[in-house]
């Protein structure tokens, strides 16, 4: 049985684009200004999500394992305090205060609990950063 080629490819596009469509984008980090050496770091988050941004918190990218636990001691203690003030609504984007420049890993929530991990953001001083948040990330605790 021979199968047509032109046939093959347009399905192939077709079930490419059908799990593109689906997915949504995922969050990413815009660098607006490289790090010039000195100087605070200009962080925001902009939600692009469908609901609000509740809680935020940042970790040291070299103190998160795949074995740490958020809601452990452990975690807490690498995690740290939630950053924000008030939670960040859908649509909006807010300057949010990074500890220090560095390599950072960060955790946004939203109000059911669902969370985005963001692995090793290089936060340099004196850069400008806009960390974009996109539903095509969201994760549950197992």
């Amino acid at each position: 049985m021979r199968i047509d080629r032109r046939f093959a490819l347009g399905a192939l596009f077709f079930v490419t684009l059908g799990l593109a469509c689906s997915a949504g984008p995922n969050t990413r980090l815009v660098t607006v200004r490289a790090g010039a050496g000195s100087g605070d770091v200009e962080f925001e988050v902009a939600n692009a999500t469908d609901v609000p941004i509740n809680s935020m918190y940042f970790a040291k990218t070299a103190k998160v394992s795949p074995e740490l636990k958020f809601d452990s001691p452990q975690g807490s203690a690498a995690w740290g305090g939630d950053v924000l003030t008030h939670a960040i609504p859908v649509g909006t984007r807010v300057k949010v205060p990074v500890p220090e420049p560095g390599v950072w890993d960060v955790r946004a929530v939203d109000r059911d609990g669902r969370y985005q991990h963001i692995t090793a953001l290089k936060l340099q001083p004196g850069g400008r950063f806009i960390l974009e948040l996109h539903d095509g990330s969201w994760r549950v605790d197992q």
